[in-house]
């Protein structure tokens, strides 16, 4: 019965996933198709054990029937090698019972509770550094901030020829808008080759974050990006900087246009590119607020 349970349950939490577009929260969603795939592998393994279940009902009632038709001696011997099965232990009953909990909790709790919006709390939470530029050492299973750095995903040649590929589209170009659908790639090309954008104009949005160790007249504009799922999320931007003192909160959603150029930033230990400030307004949170490494090419 709980086997039949915990199948509806999780089903219907990637069924109500995709109707509600909150997958979108936790994937890219170029790869929706293998969730959807799930929800059918889950129906169709929900229906099987639905007829076993039905089947052992079935079985026990038709057991029950033919024990009632042997006479009395065949019954009290019956009754007695009954009493000779072991009955489950506590501990075991104890184990089951927190197997099958845990596995309905994030199936129920995924359909009640709403799903949260990555925002700047999370960035104070993973906390806002560049390792990959400060060093280049324990590359691995580093959260992202800023750069949307595939090379953590191919090898070095593969992500050389990708980014060098990619730049052809933006280097030519004196205006540049990042929309939600180039969002990460436009910005690695812009980190991998801040230099030849110096000059450029590029309009951008995304929400605010007052990042450690900025000038009273900077802040960043950042947009939570995923790769491949949340687990690889990052919080992606770039620096940006007013012609006077700002006082902007956190999370604000912004429009911003200005031109490129790089500056110091002591708190990561390298240059970074910076967008200095010429235009801004601001804009409602998007009903998707997060963009996607939409294609390798």
């Amino acid at each position: 019965m709980f086997k039949v349970l915990i199948l509806i349950l999780t089903t219907n939490l990637f069924f109500m996933l995709h109707v509600t577009g909150n997958i979108s929260k936790y994937i890219n969603m170029k790869y929706s198709f293998l969730s959807a795939s799930m929800i059918v592998i889950l129906f169709i393994l929900t229906v099987v054990e639905g007829i076993k279940l039905w089947s052992s009902g079935d079985e026990k009632e038709k057991h029950h029937d033919c024990e009632c038709s042997h006479d009395h001696h065949e019954q009290e011997h019956h009754h007695e090698h009954g009493h000779e099965k072991k009955k489950p232990s506590a501990g075991k009953k104890i184990k089951k019972f927190l197997a099958y909990t845990l596995v309905l909790i994030p199936a129920i709790s995924g359909v009640v509770l709403p799903v949260a919006t990555l925002d700047s709390q999370l960035v104070d939470a993973k906390g806002f550094s560049f390792p990959t530029l400060e060093d280049g050492t324990n590359r691995e299973g580093m959260h992202q901030v800023l750069n949307p750095d595939m090379s953590k995903f191919m090898n070095q040649t593969d992500f050389e020829d990708l980014v060098r590929k990619e730049s052809k589209s933006y280097i030519p170009k004196n205006n540049i808008t990042l929309t939600d659908e180039d969002y990460l790639v436009g910005l690695e090309v812009m980190y991998n080759f801040s230099g030849a954008f110096a000059g450029k104009t590029l309009t951008m949005k995304g929400f605010t974050y007052n990042g450690p160790g900025v000038q009273p007249n900077q802040l960043f504009l950042l947009r939570f990006g995923l790769i491949h799922c949340v687990a690889d999320s990052g919080a992606f931007g770039m620096m940006i900087q007013f012609p006077k003192n700002v006082h902007i909160p956190n999370d604000q959603w912004y429009q911003v246009t200005g031109t490129m150029d790089t500056v110091y930033y002591p708190q990561m230990k390298t240059k970074i590119p910076v967008l200095k400030v010429t235009s801004y307004k601001t804009i409602p949170k998007p009903n998707d607020p997060y963009v996607y490494r939409n294609s390798l090419n």
